[in-house]
């Protein structure tokens, strides 16, 4: 993980903890395919990482490159040297001319792809480049990594069943402000908050113009507008589409069609309920948007000092923690499923169920400053009835990691 920062104009390049995941990858794969939402930083990575300087980078976006990418794609890539290719959704059939090289060369030339994370761009490559390619996914920034610290914090020492010991995280920064603002670049550096709401604004408008009616035709952008704040206002909550559908003013199978749409292009991620074999769990989904920042300003909260109420911080804060479980699960070898554990029976529940390969960790969410043992009580009970699920962690708002029961930790959310 690189930690200096690179000079990018006037600007600096904060280097990305995807860095070191990407150039891995390439060893073992002539193409990867990088996608996410708009705005996550991804043409930026691509232009500025080190181990990248001496690519070649293509961008979509210019329309002559565009041009030639549909009239002789031949031509565009005929200089052999690993290329960059940005926006690449744009002219999908460029990817049999990647394949072309790639097996000409025998899979010594390196492509990137990347794009905004659309079905276009999902669906197609793994067409057209199956057995040549891998696929990874970027997200906004995760906190630390907006820090340059390393990806390896305490999430990851209790994955790896490392030892976690008494310790103190002091970090200088509000939570309510670091909810607020998210994980996008450009509102998280903005440098102060009417310029991070004017683009936050900006943001969510120009998707509705731009993403969305790139995909499919929406016969009434304002129903589905209010569709996104039904949901962005339902945060962490289970979502019942009747309710979605009477808030919006669509029918439901509109309204699960504009939900699938949201799925797909990564905006919106549905969380099912955490069941062992012949376990009667809840099954209503919950849907948390993939950044805190866009979820408060869809659900009316344009400004941090909206956030104090406990209640509404609470919610928000587990999208915010969600988009950090996000962030260091993008970076595993094998992506890890993420759920919710609700029983059937009781009045118990915890917030994220991290699961890969038969293994699992609870993960749950205060905004307290003090946890004692008994607000573990939920986080006991799904250890005691899971035999696959080792440990957990309970994020707060305090600055202390230490444990409060057996395999149970407190985290402060500074250092998650």
């Amino acid at each position: 993980m690189l930690t200096h920062e690179v000079k990018t104009g006037m600007a600096k390049y904060i280097p990305r903890w995807m860095e070191t995941r990407l150039s891995e990858v390439l060893k073992s794969h002539p193409v990867v395919v990088l996608t996410g939402p708009r705005q996550v930083g991804k043409s930026t990575l691509l232009e500025n990482a080190s181990f990248l300087k001496n690519w070649r980078y293509l961008t979509l976006d210019d329309s002559d490159v565009l041009e030639q990418a549909k009239e002789d794609p031949k031509g565009l890539l005929w200089e052999d040297k690993p290329t960059i290719i940005d926006e690449v959704q744009r002219c999908p059939e460029l990817l049999i001319t990647v394949k072309y090289f790639v097996d000409k060369s025998r899979r010594r030339r390196n492509f990137i792809l990347s794009g905004s994370g659309n079905m276009s761009l999902r669906q197609t490559p793994r067409e057209t480049l199956a057995g040549r390619a891998k696929y990874l996914h970027l997200t906004g920034f995760g906190f630390r990594e907006l820090r340059n610290l390393f990806a390896q914090g305490v999430l990851d020492k209790v994955w790896t069943g490392r030892e976690i010991g008494f310790s103190s995280i002091r970090v200088n920064c509000d939570m309510t402000k670091a909810i607020w603002r998210g994980s996008l670049p450009g509102i998280v550096l903005a440098s102060n908050e009417k310029i991070a709401l004017e683009r936050l604004s900006s943001y969510v408008d120009t998707y509705i113009q731009r993403d969305i009616q790139d995909l499919v035709k929406i016969r009434h952008p304002e129903n589905f507008r209010r569709l996104m704040e039904a949901l962005a206002r339902a945060t962490g909550w289970e979502s019942v589409q009747e309710e979605l559908s009477n808030a919006c003013g669509e029918n439901r199978v509109n309204v699960s069609r504009y939900m699938s749409l949201l799925k797909d292009t990564s905006l919106l991620y549905e969380l099912k309920g955490y069941v062992e074999k012949g376990e009667r769990a809840y099954r209503q989904s919950k849907y948390f948007w993939f950044d805190s920042g866009s979820a408060c300003f869809l659900a009316g909260i344009h400004s941090s000092a909206d956030l104090k109420k406990s209640r509404v911080k609470g919610r928000y804060l587990e999208n915010f923690i969600l988009q950090q479980i996000l962030a260091w699960a993008s970076l595993q070898l094998t992506m890890p499923e993420i759920f919710y554990w609700k029983p059937k029976a009781g009045d118990v529940e915890v917030d994220f169920v991290v699961s890969s390969a038969g293994r699992s960790i609870g993960i749950e969410v205060k905004s307290s400053k003090e946890i004692t043992f008994k607000d573990a009580r939920s986080m006991r009970k799904l250890l005691k009835s899971h035999s696959q699920v080792t440990k957990g962690i309970i994020v707060y708002a305090g600055e202390k990691i230490y444990p409060i029961a057996t395999n149970i930790y407190a985290v402060p959310w500074t250092a998650f």
